[in-house]
C-alpha cells in the first residue's frame, strides 16, 4: 500500500470519527433540551374549590389560605357530553357549568431548569399564575370542545425559583360542557435529571 494511499485513508478515518463525535455531541446537547413532564395531565392531589364566577380573588397569591379547598384529580368538568375529553375516563372530579373554578398545586424545580411552559386543556376560559405572577395575561377565551395544549404559556425565568414553585388556575365555564386540564414541563439538564 503507497503512503498516499494510506494517508488518504487515515484522513478519511479520522474526518469520520470527528464527524461522528461531533454527531453524538449534537445528539447529547438535544438530550440535555429534552422538555421533562413536571406536572403531566391527569395529575392528582390539586387542592381546589368551585366558586361563583369571579369569587376568590387572590387566590393565585402562594399565601392564600387554601385549608378551605378540597384535594381532587384532574381532569375537572362534566364527566360526558359530546366532546371526546368529557368523558369519565378523563374527567376525575365533577366542576359543575357556569362556574369558576379555582386549582393550586405546588411543583418543584431543580437548579438549572429553564424553558418552563404550562400547556392547558379548557372549556371555556383560564387564566394562569405561577408564583402569584399572571402569565396568561388575563383571562384567555376558548371556544368549541376542549384539547390538549390549547393554550400554551412560556413561565419567565425571573419569577421560578429552585425549589417549590406554585401554579394556580382560574378556569371559567360559560355553560353545558366543563373541562380542565394542566401540564407543566420544564428543560432539566440530564445530570440533575440522572441526579448526579
Amino acid at each position: 500500500m503507497s503512503h498516499r494511499v494510506r494517508a488518504s485513508i487515515v484522513i478519511l478515518f479520522s474526518t469520520t470519527v470527528i464527524l461522528g463525535l461531533t454527531v453524538v455531541g449534537s445528539v447529547g446537547t438535544a438530550a440535555n433540551r429534552q422538555p421533562t413532564i413536571v406536572i403531566p395531565y391527569g395529575a392528582t392531589d390539586y387542592k381546589y374549590q368551585v366558586v361563583p364566577v369571579g369569587a376568590g380573588v387572590g387566590f393565585e397569591q402562594p399565601g392564600f389560605d387554601d385549608s378551605a379547598f378540597a384535594l381532587g384529580d384532574a381532569a375537572f368538568g362534566t364527566p360526558e357530553g359530546w366532546c371526546a375529553l368529557n368523558n369519565p375516563r378523563d374527567v376525575k372530579t365533577p366542576w359543575a357549568s357556569g362556574t369558576d373554578i379555582l386549582v393550586r398545586q405546588e411543583f418543584a424545580l431543580p437548579q438549572g431548569a429553564t424553558n418552563v411552559m404550562v400547556n392547558v386543556a379548557i372549556d371555556n376560559d383560564v387564566s394562569v399564575f405561577v408564583n402569584g405572577y399572571d402569565i396568561s395575561s388575563g383571562l384567555q377565551t376558548h371556544e368549541s370542545c376542549p384539547s390538549r395544549d390549547s393554550f400554551t404559556f412560556a413561565v419567565p425565568d425571573g419569577i421560578l425559583q429552585v425549589g417549590p414553585n406554585l401554579l394556580a388556575v382560574r378556569g371559567r365555564d360559560r355553560g353545558v360542557l366543563a373541562y380542565l386540564d394542566l401540564q407543566v414541563t420544564a428543560d432539566i439538564p440530564t445530570s440533575t435529571r440522572l441526579g448526579r
